[in-house]
């Protein structure tokens, strides 16, 4: 399959963002539009554009008079109301979309699965959480829960402030893994069971 050329601002948007999850940046870090514009070796315009998209997506916040910083990762108690509220959104999607999973949907979700697999076996936290985060959009999408990815972006932002996978990349991709056995025994209860295992 060829690769789909991304624009500029995707390729700034991504780096920044996979910047951001890896930790390479302490919390409260301010962003600088020409620092970041003399790395890149692009314009303003595509930073500008980015921390746009990045302030939507939950990860910046933007400050009056000073610029764009590094949003803080929730406190635990609020991580926790994040993590059931994704887990609702999950469940609710699946349990009503589960029968338009098949065909190019699900093959879009084993093919995320795959890419998981790679970053697993790499040593990339930002790959891992990308393809993470792909592989539950990919099962999104495949029911039909379009209306609810935006508000998902959002909660997953959050959570990926302080991505917790590290200690075991294999045991990420093996709890996917069983996820997507559970999507294809059509078992809603154990669906909900190994989304809930995955997603904390």
């Amino acid at each position: 399959m060829a690769a789909i050329a991304r624009t500029i601002r995707e390729q700034v948007v991504t780096q920044i963002r996979d910047d951001l999850v890896a930790g390479n940046y302490p919390e409260g870090t301010m962003l600088r539009e020409a620092e970041l514009a003399s790395r890149f070796g692009v314009s303003r315009g595509p930073i500008r554009d980015a921390f746009l998209q990045l302030s939507q997506e939950g990860f910046l916040a933007y400050e009056a008079n000073r610029g764009v910083k590094l949003r803080q990762p929730p406190d635990l108690e609020n991580r926790e109301f994040i993590v059931s509220l994704r887990v609702q959104i999950e469940t609710f999607v699946i349990k009503k979309g589960l029968s338009q999973l098949h065909g190019d949907a699900m093959s879009a979700v084993e093919i995320a699965l795959r890419e998981l697999k790679t970053a697993c076996q790499g040593d990339d936290v930002a790959a891992v959480a990308r393809c993470d985060m792909a592989f539950h959009e990919s099962i999104l999408a495949g029911c039909g829960g379009d209306d609810f990815i935006l508000a998902w972006k959002q909660l997953c932002s959050r959570m990926l402030l302080a991505y917790t996978r590290l200690d075991d990349y294999q045991e990420v991709y093996r709890e996917h893994a069983e996820l997507l056995e559970a999507i294809r025994s059509g078992k809603k209860q154990g669906i909900v069971a190994a989304l809930k295992s995955n997603i904390r």
